[in-house]
């Protein structure tokens, strides 16, 4: 009988056609799928229509998995290929090849003349994987030959940071007696130190090269000279994100005999406040300049946004030796459309930001793009945290409103202004400015009638507290802009309570003008606001105007009736 490509000649093999086996068998089932250039198939999943029977099942192209035609062909059996390009992969190939052969399953079933059998199964008890040793296996362990070896020996050398060794300790251990072991107060590395200190002949060694001269002496926890044997060291591997112990790693690999941590951070003379300042005293870091040239060249085909992700992409992978620079160096990139969006939101065109709130923007979607990666800028020291007070702050429309002046311009202002003031008005804008530097809030009232020069006070204050981008509010009971002024229902968290928080100093003209009830409902409001029994919360409140001109009109009201409706802002003065 002829025997196919499929290898066997049984009369019931699926290849067998009229009693011989066909030599178009598996071209046929091949020509229904698809393979690349190497022989191996590109599965599909399609029901072509096409399938072989076997043991009463029908087959189709969906059975098939991938394979390689060639070595089908050659072998005569099926064989799986997989590609090992991983390190993990070829671990796992090896294992899998010497681990021996075949392992054994069996079961433990209760003779039914013993007693009667459990309706229950219980897996765990009647059911073992054992492993079988070959003759081979077991003759090279009763001989006890080498399973593997390394030549020469490798110590690994420990390290760790002042003062932050690890502790090894039971549940049950006594703080005190852990704190008081010898591995604790001296470990090697801090041994390898004390050896420098004693012996200067060893400080021509690097702690790597230091095992080859010397041994541990475990039990006595000191360093001795080598007599016999040979070993190198190996210091233990350290991620990059672990920041100053993957520094110092580094570190120990170049400077010899230093006696302290100082040392090693001693450069030329000059002691480093980090490890990481003392790597780049020693040019042993990268300057990042690829990087920021790589996020450069991307701002003139990408947007603010993609920048963004390129710098969180590059900051998580812990490729940069200092992040901090790289963002100091690019953040102007980082942040282009920050403010654009900044107006859309808050409806406001014109809208300018300061220089610092525009980099805690930014921070703010670089956070939000490492949050989305299980990672946080908490992450990396050296980098500056967003301010997520200012940036809530940010987006209420009223404090941008608010902010939303020119702070060069507002400065010369201030300054040409302050320069013109009399002495009487100069005492009254020390006394405010005063009050607001020092937090401790007060009322005041600057009485004089038309012409005396109370708007230019008014507008000096205003000038003096938002050059330093504070806000001041000014507020008048007359006129048109007590017409413009619209009922407001203060809530404790809503965006008008916020401005009042962020507020330094507020300006209301002419206050005689309005009845008593407002400066008390405002009085209470601000008490709430700042949880403050201070007048008005301890905010500095400065009221201005004149007593004689007209009052609040009471209807038929008398002369006592009248003074009374405004008596209450007396009672704040006093």
């Amino acid at each position: 009988m002829i025997h196919g490509p499929c290898g066997v000649a049984k009369p019931n093999c699926p290849c067998m056609v009229d009693g011989n086996c066909s030599k178009n068998f598996l071209k046929k089932f091949c020509d229904q799928t698809t393979l690349d250039s190497n022989g191996y198939l590109v599965y599909r999943r399609a029901d072509s229509g096409a399938f072989v029977e076997k043991s009463g099942i029908q087959l189709d192209n969906r059975s098939v998995v991938p394979y390689s035609k060639t070595l089908l062909r050659r072998y005569q059996a099926h064989i799986n290929v997989k590609s090992c390009n991983q390190a993990a992969s070829i671990k796992y190939l090896f294992k899998y090849i010497n681990k021996g052969p075949d392992r054994a399953e069996f079961g433990c079933v209760q003779n039914a003349n013993e007693g009667q059998r459990e309706d229950g199964k219980d897996e765990i008890k009647v059911y073992y994987d054992c492993r079988h040793l070959s003759a081979c296996e077991a003759s090279w362990r009763i001989f006890a030959f080498d399973v593997h070896y390394r030549y020469p020996s490798v110590i690994r050398l420990p390290f760790h940071l002042p003062d932050k060794q690890n502790v090894i300790y039971d549940p049950d251990d006594d703080l005190d007696s852990v704190l008081h072991k010898p591995s604790v107060a001296s470990t090697m590395f801090l041994g390898w130190m004390e050896k420098n200190e004693k012996d200067p002949l060893v400080r021509t060694l690097t702690y790597v090269e230091f095992p080859t001269k010397f041994v541990w002496k475990k039990d006595e926890r000191v360093w001795d000279k080598r007599i016999m044997g040979k070993t190198i060291g190996r210091i233990h591997c350290v991620n990059p994100s672990m920041g100053e112990a993957y520094f110092l790693r580094i570190l120990l690999n170049k400077v010899v005999g230093p006696k302290s941590f100082e040392e090693i951070r001693t450069v030329n003379g000059q002691v480093f406040p980090t490890f990481r300042d003392a790597c780049y005293a020693r040019d042993l870091l990268d300057d990042d300049k690829e990087y920021i040239e790589a996020i450069k060249e991307a701002y003139y085909t990408g947007s603010g946004y993609y920048l963004c992700n390129l710098f969180t992409t590059v900051l998580a992978s812990n490729t940069l030796s200092r992040p901090e620079h790289v963002w100091e160096n690019t953040w102007e990139y980082l942040s282009d459309g920050i403010l654009y969006n900044r107006q859309k939101l808050l409806r406001i065109e014109g809208l300018s930001l300061p220089e610092e709130q525009i980099k805690n923007l930014t921070l703010l979607e670089i956070e939000r793009y490492l949050l989305r990666n299980n990672s946080s800028l908490s992450q990396f020291s050296s980098m500056p945290q967003p301010d997520s007070e200012s940036i809530y702050l940010a987006d209420n429309r009223l404090i941008a409103d608010e902010l939303w002046y020119d702070v060069s311009a507002t400065g010369v202002e201030f300054h040409n202004n302050l320069s013109s003031l009399t002495d009487e008005q100069r005492l009254v804008f020390d006394g405010i400015i005063e009050a607001i530097n020092n937090n401790a809030g007060g009322v005041f009232f600057v009485y004089g009638y038309g012409g005396t020069g109370k708007m230019f006070l008014w507008k000096t204050l205003s000038a003096s507290i938002r050059c330093k981008r504070d806000i001041v509010l000014n507020v008048a009971s007359s006129g048109i802009a007590s017409l413009l002024k619209l009922d407001v229902f203060i809530i404790l968290d809503d965006d008008v309570a916020d401005l009042l928080r962020k507020t330094k100093l507020i300006i209301w003209d002419e206050a005689p003008m309005n009845h008593k009830h407002a400066f008390e409902a405002l009085d209470r409001t601000m008490k709430d606001i700042f949880k403050c029994q201070m007048t008005f919360g301890g905010k500095v409140m400065v009221f201005g105007g004149d007593f004689r001109q007209i009052l609040p009109v009471v209807p038929n009201g008398s002369r006592r009736e009248i003074v009374k409706c405004f008596n209450h802002l007396v009672v704040y003065l006093e």
